[in-house]
């Protein structure tokens, strides 16, 4: 639907080309799919993906003649459901033709060929999506079933990480306390400290708020052990460890914090290209978007996540 009830207000419910176009439509900025592009993407056919680890008990054993097998090889599901997701949207083109948008209009009586529907298909549509997703979904989602005939809600379209660390997480730290912008390199050092040694050489990743994020690039600047002619030098890693600190959008409004490998993190999507394609439908005088994909995201393995948020009651 269009809400133009402002523009009516302001400027009245009538077209006069007073030279308007294009470039005096503003819009806010929006968050691309920033979570997902630091996980490890995987495309599949399925609606549930399914993996399973291997555990293998300790093998080696002191010699001796008499034959006394040791050991097992343990294999633990591990699965990622996909959610499907869809845009539904109705615009009737024939609402802006007498309001100052009318520069929006033509004169061909197919309202998928007016202005405006290129605009709203190149300007928000997909751009949206994609903000929809980091803001909502990919983190703080938790799937909830919408009403028959009823639009969704935000939020409820899949499980997001959130979920996943809430549901799977086996490694909690309340030890550290809340986040403290005036110690925030001490607690995230002090977290890293909390990941096995057989992890402490890889590639680990610390997600955050972007808030929290520069509180520990400002808090790394004020160690006295730096000295630095410039903020370019100060980086967002911990020392003596292959760690950094990324700041998450779809993160922002938490004091959540949670350290894994990076190719840990996974992002399972299914029709995926339909994020980036709309169908443009035409009925009478009504124009409609649609679209549909599937989309998941988890761990790979849980038990090398590290994390403040509390398990699920």
């Amino acid at each position: 639907m269009l809400n133009i009830a402002a523009i009516i207000s302001e400027y009245k419910a009538y077209y006069l080309n007073n030279g308007q176009n294009m470039a005096r439509l503003k819009t806010l900025l929006r968050f691309g799919m920033v979570t997902d592009g630091i996980c490890t993407p995987i495309m599949t056919d399925e609606t549930i993906y399914q993996m399973a680890i291997a555990k293998m008990k300790s093998l080696v054993q002191s010699f001796q003649k008499a034959w006394t097998p040791k050991g097992e090889l343990e294999f633990v599901p591990n699965k990622i459901e996909l959610f499907k997701m869809k845009v539904d949207l109705d615009v009737y083109p024939d609402d802006i033709e007498a309001t100052w948008l009318g520069f929006l209009t033509k004169n061909s009586l197919s309202r998928k060929e007016w202005p405006l529907i290129r605009y709203i298909m190149e300007s928000y549509i997909l751009g949206q999506i994609q903000a929809d997703m980091e803001n909502n979904e990919i983190y703080k989602g938790v799937y909830a079933a919408p009403g028959i005939g009823v639009a969704g809600l935000d939020g409820k379209s899949m499980n997001g990480f959130k979920y996943m660390l809430q549901k799977t997480a086996v490694n909690r730290d309340i030890t550290i306390g809340a986040l403290d912008k005036a110690i925030i390199y001490d607690q995230f050092e002090a977290g890293f400290e909390l990941v096995t040694e057989e992890y402490q050489n890889s590639n680990m990743v610390i997600c955050c708020a972007p808030k929290w994020r520069r509180a520990f690039l400002k808090d790394k600047r004020a160690q006295d052990v730096y000295t630095i002619s410039g903020p370019g030098q100060i980086d967002d890693t911990l020392d003596f460890a292959p760690a950094r600190v990324v700041g998450l959008p779809s993160m922002i409004g938490t004091n959540d914090w949670f350290i894994t490998p990076a190719d840990n993190m996974l992002s399972i999507a299914k029709k995926s290209e339909n994020m980036n394609k709309i169908d443009v439908q035409e009925s009478k005088r009504c124009v409609s978007f649609l679209t549909d994909w599937w989309k998941g995201v988890g761990f790979g393995i849980s038990e090398i996540v590290w994390t403040n948020v509390a398990a699920a009651e």
